[in-house]
């Protein structure tokens, strides 16, 4: 089954954690982490887009 962000909600939203997801679908750690984002972004109802600006206004 491919990975798209519907698949990682619906894992999630099922109770599987991150690790989890990572270890059996053999994620790397880079695409993990972007559904992770993703998946906060959607609980939060914050628009993934808004969410890179925000990120991008960070300095550090």
């Amino acid at each position: 089954m491919k990975m798209t962000i519907e698949v990682y909600l619906k894992m999630r939203n099922n109770g599987k954690t991150l690790e989890e997801i990572q270890r059996d679908k053999a994620l790397s750690e880079g695409t993990v982490h972007t559904l992770e984002l993703g998946y906060q972004c959607y609980l939060k109802r914050l628009p993934l887009d808004q969410a890179i600006e925000i990120v991008k206004e960070v300095s550090l």
